[in-house]
This record gives C-alpha cells, sequence and structure tokens, in this order.
C-alpha cells in the first residue's frame, strides 16, 4: 500500500539518488534532498552529511528515505513518536489536502503524541479524523519507520480519484 503513495519519488528523483550514491557523487546527493537527509539521519549540513557516508557507506535504505522525501514535498505529514501536541501541524496538512468545505466542517480533537505515555499513541487520536475523512471517500493512512532513528509516524490522506466511486 505504501508503495501506492510513493509512486511518483520513485521516478526520476530517486533514480537520481541511487545513481548519485553509486557513482560516489555524495556532494550531489545532498544538494538534491539534503532537507530530507538530514531529517531523516538527524544531521546538519553537509559536512555531517558527509561523515555519515564515509562512517556507514553509500546504502541507503529506500523507504525511509522515500517516506522523508515524501513528506519534504508535503505529500504526507511527518509525526515524531515524542513530539507532543500535533494537533496544527496535522490541521495544517488536511488544510492543504481537503477543500475548503471539508476542512472548515471538520471536527478537529487535539492530538498530543508521545508513545511512553497512556494515550498517546497516534492512531487511536485519528479515530476522529479517520471518520469524518470517510465520509467524503478519503481515507488517513499512517506509517511508521525506525530505521534511523527512535520511530516517526507518516500520516498520508488517500482521496478519491475523480470519474470512481
Amino acid at each position: 500500500m505504501l508503495e501506492r503513495y510513493l509512486l511518483d519519488i520513485e521516478g526520476a528523483e530517486m533514480y537520481d539518488l541511487r545513481k548519485g550514491m553509486e557513482l560516489g557523487r555524495f556532494h550531489e546527493v545532498y544538494k538534491l534532498a539534503g532537507p530530507a537527509l538530514e531529517d531523516m539521519l538527524c544531521i546538519q549540513g553537509e559536512d555531517e552529511w558527509m561523515d555519515f557516508v564515509t562512517q556507514q557507506g553509500p546504502e541507503l535504505e529506500e523507504r525511509p528515505l522515500c517516506l522523508h522525501l515524501a513528506a519534504w514535498h508535503r505529500r504526507c505529514v511527518e509525526i515524531g513518536c515524542y513530539e507532543g501536541d500535533v494537533t496544527e501541524k496535522l490541521a495544517d496538512y488536511l488544510r492543504n489536502n481537503l477543500t475548503e468545505e471539508q476542512f472548515s466542517s471538520m471536527e478537529r480533537p487535539a492530538v498530543s503524541v508521545d508513545i511512553d505515555e497512556p494515550n498517546g499513541d497516534l492512531e487511536p487520536q485519528l479515530e476522529p479524523y479517520r471518520r469524518q475523512a470517510e465520509a467524503w471517500g478519503c481515507k488517513l493512512h499512517v506509517f511508521l519507520d525506525d530505521t534511523y532513528c527512535a520511530g516517526l509516524f507518516f500520516v498520508f490522506l488517500e482521496k478519491p480519484r475523480p470519474g470512481r466511486i
């Protein structure tokens, strides 16, 4: 299912990143996707990227890279497992991906994420949002990735395709 959301990222951008890594063109890779790499690897700046590649080698896990690129391109919203109040962050993402009418009619209960706290898991807190989105033919999908960090959720809004029921 994740592949459906990442299909357009898998195209030219991923090809360029893979090719750059294979050819050892790490500076070019950083120029193409620096912000996504920084976020994914918890690094700051090109020097730390070069240190990472020198220490870890030229292999990057594709799934987290695609997820971070999707967030960087605003195709999803990234939420940390210990981020706390993410109500506004989630609302901003939905505002940009729903119609004005849908968004303004949506109830937006508070969402606070801290997976170590009772009631701090993201999934159950999204249920009111899911129910409302489903009434419009939309679906919220959540993917968790903890490859390079303590854990990040990536929330995608699937909208109905035009001309389909």
